[in-house]
């Protein structure tokens, strides 16, 4: 099947997903992918974002700390937060800037998604979430910051202050970020998909910001504001 055709089977297909998170969900749970745990009625939390946002490292930190939760995590999509705030399970979303979580996802993936697709579908996730009752915002600055802090503020909000048993410094978290890459990627260690601090990923970046800023025009500024509305922890 060539790749317009697919394109029409697929958009179609999806949508209908969309609307509906018991769905999606169900096809998420289908996709073979390490690291990605959806939620179910069982699940203790539930840490989403866009692409890029710090959803590894905040999950890092949270297996060091509290080994014995239950999280779901990694569908990057808003129906699995939808679904979560349904079942009644504790729901973080980190934030992070979208110029910057939008450039690094567009690099991560070698520009197979153009740069203002990549920021329409931040818009469309954090659109989706910013009015949902029951959905706390942590920021990218405060979780990159403050770790430990953000963390014991997450377990306070979510009822489970108890479960926390380890204190955790920074670099154990990268530690078991890299571990946690390592594992999903079966060894494999791309610099530019990996979600350590790499110097070529860093490099990629700064090369194409200021293009990529140039492309985002009134998209961009749509995406500054939705930022800008969206209270944090």
């Amino acid at each position: 099947m060539n790749q317009r055709l697919f394109r029409k089977v697929k958009d179609p297909f999806r949508r209908v997903l969309e609307a509906s998170p018991t769905l999606y969900c169900a096809m998420a749970r289908l996709k073979t992918r390490r690291n990605r745990e959806v939620v179910s009625r069982s699940t203790d939390l539930l840490i989403e974002s866009f692409p890029r946002s710090g959803t590894t490292f905040m999950i890092a930190e949270l297996r060091l700390a509290a080994p014995s939760l239950r999280i779901a995590s990694h569908v990057h999509h808003q129906a699995h937060v939808q679904l979560a705030v349904r079942y009644g399970v504790p729901t973080f979303v980190l934030i992070r800037d979208p110029m910057a979580a939008c450039v690094s996802a567009t690099v991560r993936l070698r520009e197979q998604v153009p740069f203002v697709k990549m920021l329409r579908r931040w818009c469309t996730f954090y659109e989706a979430l910013e009015s949902i009752p029951g959905v706390t915002f942590i920021s990218f600055e405060s979780l990159s910051t403050a770790p430990s802090e953000t963390v014991s503020q997450v377990m306070s909000l979510a009822g489970l202050s108890d479960r926390l048993i380890n204190e955790v410094s920074a670099e154990e978290a990268l530690a078991e970020v890299e571990a946690m890459a390592v594992y999903r990627r079966r060894g494999e260690r791309d610099p530019l998909k990996i979600s350590t601090p790499t110097a070529e990923r860093k490099a990629k970046i700064e090369a194409a910001a200021v293009e990529f800023e140039r492309q985002g025009g009134p998209l961009l500024e749509r995406a500054n504001a939705i930022h800008a509305r969206i209270r944090c922890l």
